[in-house]
């Protein structure tokens, strides 16, 4: 996984409590989808603080968790060591995998032949994100471009869209399904929820709090997110 994608460990608490929740909707979805009973064994890959995998043990008999940073792991407090380009399982031993707010952090070639690896014979794939950065109503320019330079200095750190290397991959073509859905939250927790994005959370404690410092008092005392739940799923030719 990029350096970037293990700045969440800088954050992992802030993470678990703020981070919106994964559509029951978009699960049920999925599960229909890849033909999941709830006998299944399932892999949580880039498991994180757990907030995925505490919705799969709810729908499964055996979910097995992955993340590769130590200090998400600890929130976990049941995921396994290991990566989505070395996972440490055995061939062939699971019926599907998922994937929550992972994927592109992958090196998406390496991650698409350790899954092939590691799923059953017809075995599916439910990788499923979450969008909610734009608000109602629409934050103010100034506060925009502050909280959008340090993403912008973070670009060259990230990977390209990673969808074209399923195409001569032992998967099945991608399939695409979306689900929308909504937030209201208070000017604090709007902040504290940006806190935990990547190019924020690698920034210095004293560097992001002088940040928000300088973009509070531009913002509302509420705002809505219009959220985004998409999921992308594939199975084993």
């Amino acid at each position: 996984m990029a350096e970037l994608g293990l700045s969440f460990g800088n954050l992992a608490e802030t993470y678990h409590r703020v981070r919106p929740p994964y559509s029951q909707e978009l699960l049920d979805w999925a599960q229909e989808a890849l033909e999941l009973g709830p006998g299944a064994r399932v892999l949580d890959l880039a498991a994180g603080t757990g907030r995925l995998t505490q919705e799969l043990r709810r729908r499964f008999a055996e979910v097995v968790a992955i993340e590769p940073e130590e200090r998400m792991r600890a929130v976990h407090g049941k995921a396994l060591a290991g990566s989505a380009e070395a996972i440490p399982l055995e061939d062939a031993s699971v019926d599907a995998a998922f994937v929550g707010e992972a994927f592109h952090w992958f090196d998406p070639a390496a991650a698409i032949g350790e899954l092939a690896r590691v799923l059953r014979p017809r075995g599916g794939l439910a990788i499923i994100s979450n969008h909610w950065w734009e608000t109602n109503p629409p934050l103010p320019d100034k506060a925009l471009e502050l909280l959008s330079e340090p993403y912008e200095r973070s670009r060259p750190l990230r990977r390209p869209p990673w969808d074209d290397a399923f195409a001569e991959s032992p998967f099945e073509p991608l399939r695409y399904e979306r689900m929308d859905g909504e937030l209201t939250i208070d000017t604090e927790t709007l902040l504290t929820l940006y806190s935990t994005t990547s190019a924020l959370a690698t920034l210095p404690a004293e560097e992001r709090d002088a940040l928000f410092a300088r973009v509070r008092p531009l913002l509302a005392a509420s705002y809505r997110l219009p959220l985004r739940h998409e999921l992308t799923w594939t199975r084993l030719a």
